[in-house]
């Protein structure tokens, strides 16, 4: 219902803080001023460990996908002139999977949005330096790139070891 009548994979443009940006939405509904993002994850209610919170986080905030959701609309607005409210429809892969329909439109979505874009403004200063090699990225030990990368350089003890 919310996804179909959108227009697929529409890349937007912008600037942000002087950064050029690009993207691109699932599924934009102009005319009705949302947009529409598809995620697959293990398993939506699991929680996940973070560490600066000291807390577990719905996989939304572990993979900053309310990040995602301020740029795209930040980009929108940019692109079309239009404010959009982001919908994510997220599906598991257990068997059979789960699936969820989630919105942005609580109370403190619009602060963490405009907190989101600020932590944008804050990093990509040393995103942009990563990317044209004039530093080195700070490694997370647990990405893609971190676990391509990674050389051993000594032991872990079993306690300290991190899930």
């Amino acid at each position: 219902y919310f996804y179909a009548p959108g227009d697929k994979e529409v890349i937007v443009t912008g600037t942000i803080d002087g950064y050029l940006w690009k993207g691109k939405i699932d599924s934009l509904v102009l005319d009705k001023g949302y947009f529409c993002d598809l995620k697959t994850v293990d398993d939506i209610h699991k929680g996940h460990w973070n560490t600066y919170e000291h807390r577990y986080v719905p996989f939304i905030q572990d993979r900053e996908y309310d990040l995602q959701m301020a740029v795209y609309r930040e980009l929108i607005k940019q692109t079309f002139g239009k404010e959009c409210q982001p919908f994510v429809f997220a599906i598991s892969k257990q068997t059979p999977p789960d699936k969820m329909a989630i919105d942005f439109n609580g109370v403190d979505d619009q602060y963490q949005m405009d907190a989101d874009l600020d932590k944008v403004k804050e990093l990509q200063p040393h995103f942009w330096k990563v990317m044209t090699g004039e530093e080195e990225p700070v490694h997370c030990g647990k990405c893609d790139y971190c676990r391509e990368t990674k050389m051993l350089s000594g032991f872990v003890h079993a306690s300290d070891i991190e899930v």
